[in-house]
């Protein structure tokens, strides 16, 4: 579900293919900041300085993503108290875009790692992540829904999930909560994915094994292409981040009717979106992540930036 660079042949040829493939802009951007002056555990094989990105100045804080030097590639974000939570899969190959599942826990101040938890197979993707109302961590994997209690997940080394299957027509790709529900939300490059609604009550009742299905969703709203994570702000308005490793954007939609309101420019390979408290909206952006960046052709068409980040939306231009 995830749109790469394609390098077809080994040599100056792949080189160029690729180069020419992503935009001789996108990959000789400028260098940006230094990579040693972020929070967090800088992964051994960063540049010394990150590639430059779109609307830099509405950035607040900047940290590493957990897990990098062990091949992790984040995915969904959620915020918890004091904590931005960050889903990831393991995988050491470019092509390989499942693999072992870990939720980590950050330091929302300093960008340090203060737990993690793994989730159990069958996820593979773990691109969704969301917090409920009544304390409950949902980890959306591209079939399955994983549930335990947010108060236990990281207090403990042996975590029960429970599992939901997701029905036909119901991919978890991404994660979003509101106040009482969590939506679902699928991803697509040829057109509008969709994003669905099931009431937090009633995901707490579904028994471990249980399948969830698209009728059971209260609401069904489309949402543009590319589409990788999504968040509410404090006015019920719908963000949504749409990427792949080259490119990323904002898109603020009105929550009724999906219409697209804004669009903002983005730090590439922006994933899993969510805000906190003070209205700051956190992003993980998995552009840079090793099991891709290790190829030297790569890094030629793919900027470096994996970083759990903080942005003012007011800032956004």
């Amino acid at each position: 579900m995830r749109a790469r660079p394609r390098l077809i042949a080994a040599g100056f040829g792949a080189v160029f293919v690729a180069v020419a493939a992503a935009g001789l802009g996108g990959a000789f951007a400028p260098a940006g900041t230094l990579a040693a002056d972020i929070g967090g555990r800088r992964p051994g094989y960063a540049p010394a300085r990150l590639d430059e990105v779109p609307n830099r100045q509405a950035i607040l804080r900047r940290f590493w993503v957990p897990g990098l030097d062990d091949g992790y590639d984040p995915q969904g974000l959620a915020v918890a108290e004091g904590g931005v939570l960050v889903s990831a899969y393991r995988s050491e190959a470019l092509e390989v875009h499942r693999g072992p599942c870990r939720v980590f826990r950050v330091d929302a101040a300093s960008g340090a790692e203060t737990g993690a938890v793994d989730v159990p197979p069958p996820c593979g993707h773990a691109g969704g992540l969301a917090r409920s109302g009544d304390g409950i961590l949902y980890v959306a994997d591209t079939h399955t829904l994983f549930a335990a209690p947010l108060a236990e997940a990281f207090a403990q080394q042996d975590v029960r999930f429970r599992e939901i299957a997701l029905g036909p027509g119901l991919i978890g790709a991404l994660a979003v909560s509101d106040d009482a529900a969590i939506w679902l939300g699928t991803y697509r490059e040829d057109g509008p994915g969709q994003l669905y609604r099931f009431a937090a009550a009633d995901l707490a009742r579904l028994a471990d094994g249980a399948t969830l299905t698209v009728g059971d969703a209260a609401v069904r709203l489309d949402i543009p292409s590319y589409a990788q994570g999504a968040a509410f702000d404090r006015s019920g308005r719908l963000w949504v981040a749409r990427s792949d490793t080259r490119w990323g954007e904002l898109a603020r939609l009105d929550a009724a009717s999906g219409a697209v309101e804004r669009r903002y420019a983005a730090p590439p390979g922006i994933e899993g979106i969510a805000f906190d408290g003070d209205g700051r909206l956190w992003a993980v952006s998995e552009a840079g992540a090793r099991h891709g960046y290790d190829q030297f052709l790569v890094r030629l068409v793919v900027p470096f930036f994996p970083l759990v980040f903080a942005l003012d939306p007011d800032r956004l231009e």
